[in-house]
């Protein structure tokens, strides 16, 4: 397999627990933590697992001055900014209005790609981005009209819009890092600046209620491994071959995994939007994928 294919199927791995974890957060926030303090134990917990990760494999890395304060732009952005202003929009929206808000995503990705490391915005990628938002349209509207009828607030909407800014300029600011250094020791810096910059917001609401019993603490543990540290790190290495708009379109196949996930536990039934927006989907991914890149240009040229 190429070194996209794995980084593809790195991707969708980490999609499929970061599909899995949006309702698990959900149940968690607000009734049994506050959504900040669940921020702070994902951001805390992955920094420590990164620390653990990069001393079992003897990693490590020399920054210099300029990279550390990147990085720390970066986990601020992609832990910090991102996981405060996404667990506190969805605790006051909707799982499927903030699938919906996140399909915006590789849009600004690549407008960031474009104005930061110079990635072409190319008539196949744009396409690849739109087909992609419509598939993801599709099975969200069919969400609104079915099984899902619980809706937003505006508050909600804009905070998870928030987040979707910070999360694309992260993807674009942290890829160089990856294909410089071990992504591992990117992630130790990144989330140990992420939890410094967490704690100012989030001290005053790192308590469970009492009443939580097992079911709570195992969906904790879920966010924390599955949905937080494994997930990022999938993202991590999958940077190394792919670019940022690419990884990015990945937040495309959350709606569609979550509505087959539902289907599976007979929450959802399956019927001619969910096939018709997998084939859309897959379809923008593959466009953005196979997109001419800045190397690929540069190449051309010569």
């Amino acid at each position: 397999m190429s070194e996209k294919g794995k980084g593809v199927v790195l991707l969708l791995i980490a999609n499929i627990f970061f599909a899995i974890n949006m309702p698990v957060s959900r149940e968690l926030t607000p009734t049994w933590i506050d959504p900040f303090g669940l921020s702070f134990f994902r951001i805390s917990f992955a920094c420590f697992a990164f620390f653990l990760l990069t001393a079992a494999l003897k990693q490590k890395a020399s920054f210099s001055a300029k990279e550390h304060a990147l990085l720390l732009l970066g986990g601020v952005m992609g832990t910090t900014a991102n996981q405060l202003s996404f667990l506190g929009g969805l605790a006051k929206t909707s799982p499927v209005d903030a699938s919906l808000i996140i399909t915006i995503t590789p849009i600004i990705t690549m407008v960031f790609a474009a104005l930061i490391i110079k990635e072409p915005i190319t008539f196949k990628k744009t396409a690849g981005v739109v087909v992609g938002m419509g598939g993801a349209a599709i099975i969200l509207y069919a969400s609104y009209n079915g099984h899902f009828k619980q809706s937003g607030t505006l508050e909600g909407n804009l905070t998870v819009l928030i987040s979707c800014f910070v999360y694309a300029l992260y993807l674009v600011i942290i890829r160089p890092f990856m294909i410089k250094y071990p992504p591992a020791v990117v992630m130790k810096w990144t989330f140990f600046y992420g939890a410094i910059a967490a704690l100012p917001f989030t001290y005053n609401h790192l308590e469970i209620k009492p009443q939580a019993g097992v079911t709570q603490y195992l969906q904790l543990g879920y966010a924390l491994l599955i949905g937080t540290f494994f997930a990022y790190m999938l993202v991590a290495f999958s940077l190394k071959s792919l670019r940022p708009t690419t990884v990015s379109m990945f937040n495309y196949v959350q709606p569609l995994l979550a509505s087959f996930i539902a289907i599976m536990i007979g929450q959802d039934t399956l019927n001619w939007t969910k096939p018709l927006s997998a084939v859309l989907i897959f379809a923008g991914v593959y466009l953005v994928i196979t997109s001419k890149s800045k190397a690929d240009l540069e190449r051309m040229k010569k």
